[in-house]
């Protein structure tokens, strides 16, 4: 789809629609629709979410250190959510949820769920662990999607499955198989868990997002959700708790409610309305490398020959199942 820029442009284009030399001509109207429909605006959202999304373990690795899960989890509520309603405000969304508070309760519950593990396993485990991990979240789906709904499950899926069990062995193991100390990786164990958290989530979510927008469905999760968790936590902990943080705390939290809950979330929406869903799969394979990066620069994280080795097995894996299978990696973690 091109933008109304781009539109624009393409009328004039067709003044002079060809420029021709003897031996080629050029379509200039061919070329403008290229730039337009590969690295324009719909590119831009998505490559904005993906971003946040792969600096938000980095920021759940600084976060951890002044916080528990809960407590983290609960400040994350409160911040995207509140931004989520001024977003759907902004887009005079409404806030109706169709008769869904059945499905929207128990996808709040699991979500919540969700986050507690992967940030309980963060806190034994690295960023660009949990990141490459993550990434084998739809195979998962697919596992239980065959389980639960009945989905075919082919040759493709069971070859993505051996790949990225290899890859995250791998990982977890950095190349030391012989010592057998990797299968005590208790966090890293605990994150791989928190994907199949993530598919009992997705598969949930479906059943929201036929008569849901994204954005109001993912406030009505957040919202019900915090109602239950935020009152725990202050409970529990006490709001000094978040005013006894440096400063690094306070922007990493900032970043994971309103940057990675609620703006990323609106970007990658926005990104799809543009974009067909089966081509945005390349973006979420961006995602692990931007953490890696940024947590070697940031963390310090070393990135090792079994860590790339690994991670090379995982994407194979991913890619195999989606390309060939029926895995479609559109969706994501909020």
């Amino acid at each position: 789809m091109i933008s109304t820029a781009a539109q624009e442009t393409a009328k004039v284009a067709t003044k002079s629609d060809r420029y021709k030399v003897p031996w080629f001509t050029i379509n200039l109207s061919y070329i403008g629709d290229s730039i337009y429909g590969n690295i324009g605006l719909m590119s831009i959202y998505l490559l904005i979410a993906v971003l946040f999304w792969g600096f938000s373990y980095i920021a759940i690795k600084v976060s951890l250190k002044y916080l528990t899960p809960v407590e983290l989890i609960a400040a994350r509520f409160v911040l995207g959510g509140l931004t989520l309603f001024i977003i759907i405000l902004f887009k005079r969304l409404s806030f109706n949820f169709k008769g869904q508070l059945k499905y929207l309760i128990l996808a709040a519950g699991i979500l919540f769920f969700h986050f507690w593990v992967m940030a309980t396993g963060m806190l034994t485990t690295t960023a660009t662990n949990t990141a490459w991990i993550l990434t084998t979240a739809p195979i998962f789906i697919a596992i239980l999607s065959f389980f639960v709904l009945k989905e075919p499950f082919g040759i493709y899926q069971i070859g993505g499955v051996i790949l990225a069990t290899i890859g995250v062995i791998f990982l977890v193991s950095k190349g030391d198989l012989g010592s057998l100390e990797w299968i005590s990786s208790v966090g890293d164990w605990i994150v791989l868990g928190s994907c199949v958290t993530w598919a009992l989530y997705t598969i949930v979510n479906r059943k929201l997002a036929r008569g849901l927008d994204p954005l109001v469905a993912t406030f009505w999760l957040i919202a019900l959700a915090g109602i239950v968790i935020v009152p725990y936590s202050l409970i529990v902990s006490g709001a000094k708790v978040y005013s006894r943080m440096a400063g690094d705390g306070v922007i990493a939290v900032v970043f994971l409610g309103v940057g990675c809950l609620a703006i990323s979330f609106w970007s990658w929406s926005e990104g799809l309305a543009r974009k067909p869903a089966g081509e945005v799969g390349i973006y979420l394979y961006l995602e692990p490398l931007f953490t890696m990066i940024g947590a070697t620069v940031l963390l310090k994280e070393a990135i090792t020959f079994w860590l790339v080795l690994g991670a090379l097995f995982i994407v194979a894996a991913v890619y195999i199942s989606e390309k060939f299978g029926r895995i479609k990696v559109n969706e994501h973690d909020v």
